[in-house]
């Protein structure tokens, strides 16, 4: 019966090269189960299934390395395992061969068309070590536990049993020998170098553990060094037969029964040393003349390490003459640190016969770096007189060695990815873990591929000619490219090209760098679209409107046609910001943008310039009177209601302005401008409808800048001032107190009157200091009155609805009356009833807060606004001011005087005082008081007069035939004064 066939497993993730191999053990080796895996995980189930005789797999897998198919038992592979690589991999191998693999082979045709051959060797070496015997076995456990320390020695190390034969050994006998695995492994020593062993090699372990041995080798000399045998030799095979080498036989290897089973031995190349010395003994004997041609230090020392002889750069490099230099310890050169080094060096070259250390040296120069080597040196008859050397200055060679490390450092960790080609720049020779982040080639597959493997395909012959062109011109090119990752994306990069060449100035090499730029262009993306468009609507901004309209300016002006600008202004937009929050007036401009954007043409564009404002640019038009027609449209889109969270109907219209390339205006800013104004005009004139910019409509917004420049800087200069009207009681016409009134005294116009200022001063916002101002003014103005012995009375101040709706108006109030020393009973505030109805709830807390701090409250003008009597019963106030509207057809006009007695009725009943505004006549005097009203004030008591005039009136009563004190004029009926402050309404009659 025929045997089963023998089992071999390849584990290979390249299939052309798992082909190869497959065909060549087919057709090279008989009776063969050839199995095949193409991952290490796929690798371990074949294995498990049946385990093979033999298992050929690839050294670097995508999942893993080769050498972990046999796990953690190196010692005891199950199976023989040859390892395939790739050039450059040798270290790797070794790493393979440590961990249990039997060999390594270098990936190639040959290489697969020797497979059969390199089966049956594998094979038979794998029979050969399973017969090993159990002290082998031991010996190799004790030879696996040094190995760490054999990996890091310097020297070529290696381990043999009692017969001579290597058992272990580190990459350094590779490197001396040039021998394989497969050759040193179970080979005799002295195959190799068999000088060594013209003595039974036993004899030489033995010694070392019998001191009084003494072997019997053709050695130059052989010493025993306490546990270490140590002889120098000239071999006949290393180096091909030059120079000279030092044997160590550093360690005596034991079995588990404390007999000698091997060694550990090291071979030290010494021919350098060996060469130095025979140079300076015949350098010394011969002439000096050739010790001082040396550039390198040349010494030699006595057994205490005093100087006998040196070459005269010893003395150029310490600055010491020949009588300093003669018998002075040569490691006081030295620095501190070194200077025991070099003493220890000295000794070891007497015990062993070489010596080389580096280290730090005082010269003249400062602190230099040297590696200095010494060897015995003897007399004619033998004996040992000194330790002769040189020494070289390395600190040029460390500093290069420390450049080269940081740029290696640098270049292994920079975040940029690097690419070294060849002179040709067509074939790759090395790259950086950056590069292989950013394209996803490992170095595997790059190094020796072609540097096309990054084209993208997106850019012309032209661009890599012209790339070249600079290159070689230059030396150098940077810029931005497309490339193409290993997974197909293009992305873009920045990359640099660098031309490297030698001492001769030829090309050896070309420098790539390249960064990838995705994000940056993600970003720079996003930049410029955040730099264009509105964030909460996604809309042209103002810059990108901006650069639209000149362009479409200049095409309007080379077709001869017409530019429409629409200025858009949302109307009782504010009201929905205040009243239901910003979120929702944030939907609200979202629905509003995407309603417009439904309507609007695709040449023309709808941008946002923030808050509710938007721009319609109507671009190629032939009549004015289309824009108007667009406006219209608009107009009427803004009638439907928005419906927008918790299914809210929500209202607003569109006040339009409108201006017309090149009927108003020639450039952007001016036709902006003029549409703007229109606007505003749209607004006053009723909202929720659109108007063409007029000449007249500049002029008034010039004057209203400079109304406002002048209003600010009137604040700054305090040239307002204050008026004081009484306000009296109906029964004895005894001053109650006085309301207090504003009054511009411009310096080059004279008196402004309030209707020309408030509106705008509460437009701007400038009525909150205005109004501070007024109230601190006053309150400083009843201090004096107070302090001069005047009659008790009230101070009547009215408050804007900006200042209304400060919600510390009543800490600033009562820091106002601490100031002037004045009871908070002496100061009444007057509102407006729609001020009290806009803040709602708010409102009422402040009335509360005015009501505990002591402030009567009075409502003004009463019966113009919404007044719901329900919620007046709610309010916190003392008295009911009648609007002069209602006083002044009292009693001719039945309608006003059923109204005015309504109004005081009603005030009755809620224990109100009633006080009647624009009181002129003594008719309209007698119906008030016969219809219960306590108090009034107007013209015909007296009109608003400053300060100093309201001394005199308390001091004259009133006089029914119409006259007053001496000194101040009789009142005229119905005559009008220049208004008061009253930043609510209208300014009224005062």
């Amino acid at each position: 019966m025929e045997s089963n066939p023998r089992c071999i497993l390849i584990v290979e993730d390249d299939p052309a090269h798992a082909e190869a191999v497959r065909r060549s053990l087919e057709s090279g080796v008989d009776s063969t189960d050839i199995r095949i895996a193409a991952s290490l995980a796929e690798g371990r189930r074949r294995i498990a299934e049946r385990l093979p005789d033999a298992v050929i797999a690839d050294l670097n897998l995508a999942d893993g390395k080769a050498f972990e198919l046999i796990g953690d038992q190196p010692d005891t592979p199950p199976f023989p395992l040859l390892v395939m690589t790739s050039h450059g991999d040798e270290q790797m191998a070794v790493r393979a061969l440590k961990a249990g693999a039997l060999d390594y082979v270098v990936k190639s045709s040959e290489t697969f068309a020797q497979m059969p051959r390199l089966v049956e060797r594998l094979l038979r070496e794998w029979r050969n070590i399973s017969e090993r015997t159990t002290a082998q076995k031991a010996l190799r456990a004790s030879e696996r536990q040094l190995m760490d320390i054999i990996d890091f020695l310097p020297d070529p190390t290696f381990a043999v049993d009692r017969d001579g034969r290597v058992i272990a050994w580190n990459f350094g006998l590779e490197r001396l020998t040039g021998c394989s695995k497969s050759q040193l492994l179970g080979q005799p020593i002295r195959e190799h170098w068999n000088v060594f062993y013209d003595t039974p090699h036993p004899l030489l372990l033995e010694s070392i553990l019998d001191p009084d041995a003494q072997p019997s080798a053709s050695y130059d000399y052989v010493r025993q060094d306490g546990d270490q045998l140590i002889a120098e030799v000239f071999s006949a095979v290393l180096n091909a037969g030059r120079g000279a080498h030092l044997w160590i036989v550093a360690a005596p290897l034991l079995n588990t029964e404390r007999e000698l089973s091997g060694a550990i031995e090291s071979i030290r190349d010494i021919s350098a040393a060996k060469q130095a010395q025979l140079e300076l003994q015949r350098a010394y004997g011969e002439t000096r003349a050739i010790t001082e041609a040396v550039r390198d230090t040349l010494y030699m020392v006595d057994r205490q390490g005093r100087l006998m002889w040196w070459n005269k750069r010893i003395e150029e490099e310490t600055g010491c003459g020949p009588d300093a230099l003669r018998n002075r310890p040569f490691p006081d050169f030295f620095v501190e640190d070194d200077a025991e080094k070099i003493r220890k060096a000295l000794d070891t070259a007497w015990r062993q016969g070489y010596c080389e250390v580096e280290g730090r040296a005082r010269t003249i120069d400062g602190i230099r770096a040297y590696r200095y080597n010494g060897v015995p040196v003897r007399d004619a008859q033998g004996r040992l007189i000194g330790i002769a050397g040189v020494g070289q200055d390395i600190s040029e060679q460390l500093r290069d060695q420390e450049d080269l490390r940081l740029a290696a450092t640098v270049l292994k960790n920079t975040r940029e990815g690097v690419l070294i080609s060849d002179s040709d720049g067509t074939r790759i020779v090395a790259i950086n873990p950056a590069f292989t982040e950013i394209t996803g080639y490992s170095e595997t597959e790059a190094i020796g591929g072609s540097t096309r493997m990054l084209k993208s395909g997106r850019h012309e012959t032209a661009f890599y000619q012209a790339m070249w062109a600079l290159i070689a011109s230059s030396g150098h090119w940077q810029g931005e490219i497309w490339n193409r990752r290993k997974s197909g994306e293009i992305f873009p990069a920045w990359l640099t090209i660098s031309t490297v060449r030698d001492d001769a100035g030829e090309i050896t090499n070309y420098v790539g760098v390249l960064s990838d730029i995705s994000q940056v262009k993600r970003s720079e993306a996003q930049l410029e679209h955040l730099a264009h468009y509105d964030p909460l609507t996604d809309l042209p901004n103002r810059l990108l409107l901006n650069s639209r309209l000149e362009h479409a300016i200049q095409r309007a002006r080379r077709k001869h046609t017409k530019v429409a600008v629409l200025f858009i202004d949302l109307d009782r937009f504010k009201h929905v910001n205040d009243s239901l929050g910003h979120p929702v007036g944030d939907a609200l401009l979202q629905a509003v943008a995407q309603r417009l954007a439904g309507r609007t043409r695709g040449e023309d564009t709808l941008a946002r310039l923030g808050g509710d404002e938007f721009v319609i640019l109507l671009e190629s038009i032939d009549q004015s009177r289309e824009a108007g027609r667009v406006a219209q449209l608009i107009i009427d889109l803004m009638r439907q209601p928005f419906n927008l969270a918790e299914e809210r109907e929500i209202y607003v219209g569109a006040s339009i302005g409108i201006s017309i390339f090149p009927d108003n205006g020639e450039g952007v800013t001016e036709l902006l401008r003029n549409a703007d104004t229109a606007m505003y005009q749209s607004k006053a004139q009723g909202r929720n409808t659109y108007r063409y910019y007029t000449e007249s409509l500049t002029r008034a917004a010039n004057a209203r800048l400079l109304l406002e420049s002048k209003l600010r800087r009137a604040l700054e200069r305090e040239e307002f001032i204050l008026h004081f009207q009484p306000q009296v009681a109906m029964a004895d016409e005894r001053i109650l107190g006085v309301e207090t009134l504003v009054r511009w005294q411009d310096p080059e116009e004279g008196l402004i009157p309030p209707d020309s200022f408030i509106p705008l001063a509460e437009e701007t916002g400038l009525i909150i200091p205005l109004g501070a101002w007024v109230l601190r003014q006053a309150c400083r103005q009843m201090r004096d009155w107070r302090a001069a012995g005047m009659p008790t009375m009230t101070l009547a101040v009215n408050l804007s609805i900006q200042q209304f709706a400060q919600r510390d108006l009543a800490v600033q109030v009562g820091a106002i009356l601490d100031e002037y020393d004045l009871p908070a009973s002496c100061l009444e505030l007057e509102l407006t009833e729609s001020m009290i109805m806009h803040n709602d709830a708010h409102g009422i807390d402040i009335l509360n807060a005015m009501r505990e701090l002591g402030v009567g409250l009075a409502i003004d003008d009463f019966g113009t606004g919404y007044s719901s009597l329900g919620y007046l019963k709610r309010l916190p106030i003392d008295r009911l001011k009648i609007d002069k509207s209602f006083v002044q057809g009292i009693p001719e006009d039945r309608n006003d005087a059923e109204i005015a007695a309504t109004i005081i009725a009603m005030a009755h009943n809620l224990k109100l005082q009633v006080l009647a505004e624009g009181v002129e006549t003594q008719e309209q005097h007698a119906f008030l008081r016969e219809a219960g009203c306590e108090a009034y004030q107007g013209y015909l008591f007296s009109p608003p007069v400053p300060a100093e005039k309201i001394e005199a009136l308390l001091a004259a009563p009133f006089r029914p035939n119409g006259s007053t004190a001496e000194g101040l004029p009789a009142p005229r009926p119905r005559a009008r004064a220049q208004g008061s402050f009253s930043p609510n309404r209208t300014p009224r009659a005062g």
